[in-house]
């Protein structure tokens, strides 16, 4: 497991089953508390397999890692392995994913123009009032 970016990537390359998950898990999880990473990227691409006992598997780790206030992609999976998980009915909600490593970092960037505003309204009346004044009249 390696931290760029403030970001564990966590690249699996082995056959999976309960010892292998089992170990993965607590070192992922330990890294993630160890580091303070604001997200995870599962690294799949080595799993040539994957059936739906394993993914369920790999939902539990993201969801423990989502339990310590970090996001996670899954990266990597092979278009075998997709169409069986989608065949056998899989759960995907929720589920981040990207096809690469690059892609993930991309999808954990912020957007480039995005500046948070704050605004303190109480009503939805007043939300749509403050941004209707902030529109030129002649734009409305």
């Amino acid at each position: 497991m390696q931290v760029s970016r403030n970001v564990v990537v966590a690249s699996i390359q082995v056959d999976l089953d309960d010892d292998v998950l089992a170990c993965f898990q607590e070192d992922l999880l330990g890294r993630v508390h160890e580091t303070s990473s604001r997200a995870v990227i599962l690294d799949v691409s080595g799993l040539e397999t994957l059936d739906s006992y394993e993914f369920k598997a790999l939902r539990r780790i993201i969801a423990a890692v989502t339990i310590l206030g970090t996001e996670s992609i899954l990266v990597g999976l092979q278009p075998g392995v997709v169409s069986a998980l989608i065949e056998v009915g899989a759960d995907i909600d929720g589920l981040r994913t990207a096809i690469d490593l690059d892609a993930a970092f991309e999808l954990l960037e912020p957007a480039p123009d995005s500046e948070a505003v704050s605004v303190e309204t109480d009503s939805w009346q007043d939300f749509a009032s403050l941004a209707s004044e902030q529109i030129p009249e002649d734009e409305r």
